[in-house]
């Protein structure tokens, strides 16, 4: 079993690979203890603030790899300090934070595994859930002084393999629970698994002084297909936090009620719905495909912008919209462009 075979995500590590594959950054690392202990909260930014000169100490000291998930996502076991033993789910970037498992050991971890596949439960990205069936879950989502494992116990339910009635009644007390952690993560779940009794309480969550819960909100909604959905979103686009208002033109895009009017504000920063980044100016010209009016004027404005990701957008939604009254201005555009990657897309576009 240690040496390589079946486990979670790509199966467990060859003892080989245990060692090389993510911690040797100095010589005699797996000496020194590992900063990762049980009942401990760690923070994104927690992973950069850690490393210290010449890699010394590093996050990953102490343990030795066990599975990789994909991209930058490991498993490690905990062989020195005072957590030995233990195992903690780490991202290479530092987000999501590293979590320590509530699993007291190697094999009660390995035997979860098993026992979850075999019950169904979704084991993507495994150990993130806290050990326990729906009745545990219950229980520590309830009743748990820490906020953070509340969250934890919501996003658990996420895993099994349906969210039953009484699952989707916590999720709605859950909603309303004092902290915004377990707000978003209650509603969060609510929409990936399409809990239609959870959409009073989404409703109420739309005006959530959190914008994070306020995103999730919209998401139940748009997720559920109510018939207000777009009415509920449009509001929304105002608000003052990206996330937000990109959740909203989503919701409206898929509704199939979306305006240019309703986007106009965002590209031309103009109005209350103007975050005036570019990141919002880049969704909202993506979002024009869907629109189900003019868009030409909004394109050719979008065509000017100062930051060559709108401008790129712009170029990609025109083509999408067949809007070929664009080419001459396309083609003037092309000879002043600077950026080579919005020059590629007017090529592109230009000769199709």
């Amino acid at each position: 079993m240690g040496d390589g075979g079946a486990g979670p995500a790509y199966g467990l590590l060859t003892l080989a690979d245990t060692y090389d594959t993510v911690s040797d950054s100095f010589a005699g690392h797996l000496l020194e203890p590992s900063p990762f202990v049980p009942d401990t909260l760690y923070a994104e930014g927690w992973w950069d603030g850690f490393w210290g000169p010449d890699d010394r100490p590093d996050p990953l000291q102490g343990t030795l790899a066990m599975v990789h998930h994909g991209c930058t996502g490991y498993t490690q076991l905990v062989v020195t300090g005072p957590g030995r033993g233990r195992i903690v789910n780490v991202d290479l970037n530092g987000v999501p934070a590293p979590y320590v498992l509530e699993d007291p050991d190697f094999l009660s971890w390995y035997e979860r595994w098993l026992d979850e596949l075999l019950a169904g439960y979704h084991v993507t990205w495994f150990g993130e859930k806290i050990p326990g069936d729906e009745a545990a879950l219950l229980r520590v989502l309830a009743g748990d002084p820490s906020p953070q494992r509340r969250a934890r116990a919501a996003r658990s339910l996420g895993f099994l393999p349906r969210i039953t009635p009484t699952a989707a009644g916590a999720l709605t007390s859950a909603a309303a629970d004092a902290d915004p952690l377990v707000r978003r993560a209650a509603l969060e779940v609510a929409w990936r698994s399409k809990a239609a009794a959870v959409e009073p309480a989404a409703r109420s969550a739309l005006t959530d002084p959190d914008a994070a819960v306020r995103a999730e909100a919209i998401s139940v909604l748009r997720a559920l297909g109510t018939a207000d959905a777009a009415e509920r979103a449009r509001p929304l686009l105002a608000d003052p936090d990206e996330e937000v208002a990109w959740r909203a033109m989503r919701a409206m895009a898929d509704s199939g009620r979306m305006s240019a009017a309703d986007l106009a504000p965002l590209i031309t920063g103009s109005g209350a719905g103007a975050h005036g980044s570019a990141r919002t100016r880049e969704a909202a010209v993506y979002f024009l495909v869907k629109a189900r009016d003019e868009v030409a004027g909004l394109l050719a404005t979008a065509l000017g912008d100062a930051d060559p990701r709108v401008r790129r957008q712009a170029v990609q939604s025109g083509e999408q919209r067949d809007e070929r009254s664009l080419l001459p201005l396309m083609r003037r555009m092309r000879e002043a462009e600077t950026d080579s990657y919005v020059r590629i897309n007017l090529d592109r576009v230009i000769a199709a």
